[in-house]
């Protein structure tokens, strides 16, 4: 990274986050309201989002629309949050655009001075008008009532399922943080919602009558199958909808990526009939070819190294389904490093059964728990002679690699995490 814009950029925090959307329409006015020049579909939820957001936008570039993505965070550099048709950014264009962004913020009283991440939002916004897409598939960075992304006039919004995470500003039920999510449904619009907990559904029910928004629910409206599943090459699903589609092949593993495909693929269906074209073929070739990093990505194949950003104790529940259904009763040799914001100790234990071995790093981010921490706790579960400590993700790489063991390794807990190995390792293509 580099540029005065990237130092501009680094030196805005997203700590003593003010809730609100004050600012950034504030900041957006001042360079035209870019975000209301194209179609928008806006993604919440705890868990998938991203994943859901890939699958449309690629099927959406397949039916031969000029796409922006918009997601959070990055796994190696800032540039990949914010694509046209799967090409991030050009570093010289987003360094320029943040140094605009400067000229405007630097005009503002404090209290109108963006976050990193309202920042952000706004040079996306910008760059996707300037570059005349058609639509912008957006994921929310946190929440959905507040962020800074729900700004948008979305054609569509979808909810993928929701728990337990980003508590200290969403609340500590999940009616509470199912509350704030549902807070992107508009007046007289349309949403897709993923498989959701009694509370959440509850919740967006209730949202969705107050709003006159027609909703489609996953189990009730539309929902997929798995035909076959062969890691670590392809699984195949069956959609039954609003249309039947059969035999979709996607290249991202574990029943979750069914479920999140099947929302993606009711998604694309619901814009059809709002005049989009989406020829059959687009959803199918768009659906085969979507990559998603870091989403239980084999990146090794001698050892088998599986990498996956699962990040709170739903994450964490789908990664130990996914490792089941593809190595049943094996036991993983885990690379772990999680944040303080996350419930760590609740997700070290459910981790703990499955563990031949473990080895705790620090993902490169200041919001790391310190690894002794982890050890400590997970010392109550396995004796001291299964547990390590290396500091830096390099070298915690390197042990993972070299133990001898047939065991798979697995690296999980932080999408920071994902990212620092990323950037040391050159993942194999299967």
């Amino acid at each position: 990274m580099s540029g005065a814009g990237f130092r501009y950029l680094e030196k805005l925090t997203d700590f003593g986050i003010k809730l609100g959307l004050d600012k950034i329409r504030h900041i957006l006015s001042n360079l035209d309201n870019p975000h209301k020049k194209y179609k928008s579909v806006l993604i919440a939820g705890t868990n998938g989002k991203g994943s859901v957001a890939c699958f449309i936008s690629n099927c959406l570039k397949q039916a031969g629309y000029r796409t922006g993505l918009y997601t959070s965070p990055h796994l190696i550099r800032v540039e990949e949050r914010i694509q046209i048709n799967g090409k991030p950014i050009p570093s010289k264009i987003f360094d320029d655009l943040c140094l605009e962004l400067k000229k405007i913020c630097e005009k503002l009283p404090v209290e109108m001075k963006p976050t990193y991440f309202e920042a952000l939002t706004a040079i996306a916004f910008e760059y996707f008008r300037r570059e005349k897409i058609d639509v912008c598939v957006c994921e929310v960075g946190m929440g959905g009532r507040f962020d800074a992304t729900n700004v948008l006039e979305p054609v569509l919004e979808v909810i993928t399922p929701v728990s337990f995470d980003h508590m200290e500003y969403l609340g500590n039920s999940i009616e509470e943080i199912a509350s704030e999510k549902a807070g992107i449904i508009k007046e007289n619009s349309i949403l897709v919602s993923g498989r959701q907990l009694p509370g959440a559904l509850k919740v967006i029910k209730r949202v969705c009558r107050q709003k006159k928004t027609k909703a489609y629910f996953y189990g009730k409206h539309f929902l997929a199958r798995l035909v076959s599943s062969d890691f670590p090459n392809q699984q195949r699903l069956n959609f039954s909808g609003t249309e039947k589609m059969k035999n979709i092949s996607i290249k991202l593993f574990g029943r979750h990526q069914v479920h999140n495909a099947a929302v993606a693929i009711q998604s694309l269906l619901l814009l059809k009939k709002q005049g989009f074209n989406i020829p059959e073929k687009a959803i199918i070739e768009g659906m085969k070819n979507s990559i998603w990093p870091a989403r239980f990505q084999p990146v090794m194949e001698h050892p088998m190294v599986i990498i996956d950003g699962g990040h709170n104790t739903d994450g964490i529940n789908s990664l130990k389904k996914a490792l089941k259904q593809y190595f049943p009763d094996r036991k993983f040799i885990f690379l772990v490093g999680i944040l303080k914001d996350k419930k760590w100790e609740t997700m070290l234990r459910m981790l703990a059964d499955s563990g031949e071995r473990f080895i705790f790093t620090r993902p490169d981010t200041p919001r790391s728990v310190p690894p002794e921490e982890l050890a400590q706790k997970m010392r109550e579960f396995l004796p001291e002679s299964l547990i390590e400590i290396l500091e830096k993700p390099k070298d915690a790489f390197e042990r993972l690699i070299e133990i001898k063991s047939s065991s798979p390794r697995v690296i999980c807990g932080s999408l920071y995490l994902a990212g620092d190995i990323l950037k040391i390792i050159k993942p194999v293509r299967f």
